[in-house]
């Protein structure tokens, strides 16, 4: 009998907290896959969604790190929804800190920067922003740290 007494208080206590550890895990995931549509929505609409969400996410942005102004200011709303991503996924929350994560933010940057410059831009003007945007993204490989 008391082997019985102490048994049912340890099982109900070791399935509470795998059911709790579970939710948990569970929760993270949901949170995870909530960043990477931000990450994977176009610039335009994570620019737009950007403002109506907070919590749990880290929305901090220093823009576009050490380039020149006009570059700035022509991919600012890339680097801002890049900024999210690393933030999010491989820094602060830690999401999917995994090295091919990294590399699919950083893809995504370049799509979005590529989307920026083929809107309203022709021939060779379209040529020199998608050049400067491969330069940006070769920049932002090269400068950061594999997240292995």
């Amino acid at each position: 009998m008391t082997r019985t007494i102490v048994l049912v208080p340890l099982l109900t206590l070791a399935l509470t907290w795998g059911t709790a550890a579970q939710a948990g895990a569970s929760g993270t995931s949901d949170v995870g896959s909530r960043a990477r549509a931000f990450v994977a929505m176009t610039h335009e609409r994570f620019m737009a969604q950007a403002a109506s969400v907070s919590a749990p996410f880290d929305w901090a942005t220093d823009g576009c790190t050490a380039t020149p102004a006009s570059w700035a200011a022509t991919f600012r709303p890339a680097c801002v929804q890049h900024d999210f991503g690393y933030r999010n996924l491989g820094y602060g929350l830690r999401l999917s800190r995994l090295e091919a994560t990294r590399r699919w933010i950083d893809e995504r940057f370049l799509d979005e920067m590529r989307r920026i410059c083929d809107a309203g831009r022709r021939g060779l003007r379209r040529v020199a922003c998608r050049t400067r945007a491969t330069l940006m993204w070769a920049a932002v490989r090269v400068a950061n740290r594999p997240w292995t």
